[in-house]
C-alpha cells in the first residue's frame, strides 16, 4: 500500500529526487521537501491550480468546512468560499485577534448582512480550538461521514486539523507551516467511522501574512487637510479634508505625516462610517463621507464591523 507524506498528501517515493514525494527512506513520514520545510524552514513556490481543488471537492460526496482567518475576510475570500457546491461552513480563524468586546455573535450577523452568507458560520483561534467538537456534530446532523478541510493559506487549517488528531488520541501531525502552499494534495485521514480530506490552501494574494499575532487595538485619529496616514509602509492613505478615523489593528508602525505622496495615487470614495479593508493587517474606519487617495487601486469599502446588524 503506498504511503502518503503528512506535509503535502503527495504519494513518497525514493527512486527520483526531483519528483514529488521523494524521501531517502520510505520509512520517514515525509518527504524530503516536507521534512526541509518543517525542520528548516526551507520552502521552494509550488503552484497550485486552485481552481482544480474546489472543482475536486465538488465532484465529492460530504460536507466543506472553509477557514479564513479573521484579517482576511474580504470579498475575494469570501467569493471562494462561494465556489464550493457541497454542503459547506464558514469557519472564521484567529479569533483571539478581536477585541474582547466585539461579540461573536454580531461578528455572524455582519457576515450576513455585509457579505450574503447563509451558511453556519463558527470560530476558532489559537489558544483553544473552539469548534473541534463542532464539526462532528455538524456532520451528524448533516448525515455525512466525510468533510474537507479547506482554507487560506496561514488561516491554520493544519493546526486545526492537529487538534482534532490530537483530541481523538491520533499521533499522525500534519505539517503545519506559515508557508504558501504546503500542502500540495489532499491528505485523507480517518478517526472512528469519519473521514476527514485535509486540502491545499488557496494562496490568497497577501505579503501581510505574518504580520499581525495579536488582538486588534483601536486607534483614532482627528485628521488635518493634507495629511498622509502611512501604515506599516504598505498602506498609504492622503486625506485633502479634515476626517476622523480609527485603525483596527495591532501594534505596527503607523505614521501620520503632512506631505503628499510621491507615487501614483488611486482615489477611494468613502460613505459615511464605512471601513477600508487592509488584507492581513486591518481595516480603517472612516467617519464622515469623503474621498481619499492611495497607493494601492481597487481596495474593498464594506459597511462598518462596529454597526448595528439587528
Amino acid at each position: 500500500m503506498n504511503k502518503i507524506c503528512l506535509g503535502c498528501g503527495k504519494i513518497l517515493q525514493n527512486t527520483n529526487e526531483n519528483n514529488w514525494g521523494y524521501t531517502p527512506n520510505l520509512k520517514n513520514n515525509y518527504c524530503k521537501r516536507c521534512f526541509r520545510l518543517k525542520n528548516y524552514g526551507e520552502k521552494k513556490e509550488d503552484m497550485i491550480d486552485e481552481k482544480s481543488i474546489i472543482k475536486k471537492v465538488n465532484k465529492g460526496i460530504g460536507i466543506a468546512f472553509f477557514l479564513i482567518d479573521f484579517l482576511n475576510i474580504n470579498q475575494e475570500t469570501i467569493n471562494l468560499f462561494k465556489e464550493i457546491k457541497l454542503t459547506k461552513v464558514l469557519v472564521i480563524s484567529k479569533s483571539d485577534t478581536l477585541r474582547k468586546e466585539m461579540k461573536l455573535e454580531k461578528i455572524k450577523k455582519w457576515l450576513k448582512k455585509v457579505y450574503k452568507i447563509e451558511e453556519p458560520i463558527l470560530f476558532i483561534n489559537h489558544k483553544e480550538n473552539l469548534t473541534s467538537n463542532n464539526i462532528f456534530k455538524i456532520m451528524d446532523e448533516k448525515k455525512c461521514k466525510i468533510a474537507y478541510i479547506m482554507g487560506i493559506t496561514n488561516a491554520g487549517k493544519s493546526t486545526f486539523i492537529n487538534k482534532i488528531l490530537k483530541k481523538y488520541g491520533i499521533k499522525k501531525e500534519i505539517l503545519a507551516s506559515n508557508k504558501p502552499n504546503t500542502t500540495l494534495d489532499f491528505i485523507k485521514i480517518k478517526i472512528g467511522d469519519y473521514i476527514i480530506y485535509d486540502t491545499p490552501g488557496f494562496s490568497y494574494q497577501n505579503e501581510n501574512l505574518n504580520i499581525i499575532t495579536k488582538e486588534l487595538k483601536p486607534i483614532t485619529y482627528q485628521i488635518k487637510p493634507n495629511t498622509l496616514v502611512n501604515i506599516h509602509n504598505i498602506y498609504k492613505f492622503y486625506f485633502t479634508e479634515s476626517n476622523k478615523i480609527t485603525i483596527y489593528t495591532t501594534p505596527i508602525e503607523i505614521k501620520r505625516e503632512y506631505k503628499k505622496i510621491e507615487e501614483k495615487l488611486f482615489p477611494i470614495k468613502i460613505k459615511t462610517n464605512e471601513d477600508i479593508v487592509m488584507p492581513g493587517i486591518g481595516y480603517i474606519n472612516i467617519k464622515e463621507e469623503t474621498t481619499i487617495l492611495s497607493n494601492i487601486n481597487n481596495l474593498e469599502v464594506r459597511l462598518d464591523l462596529s454597526g448595528d446588524y439587528e
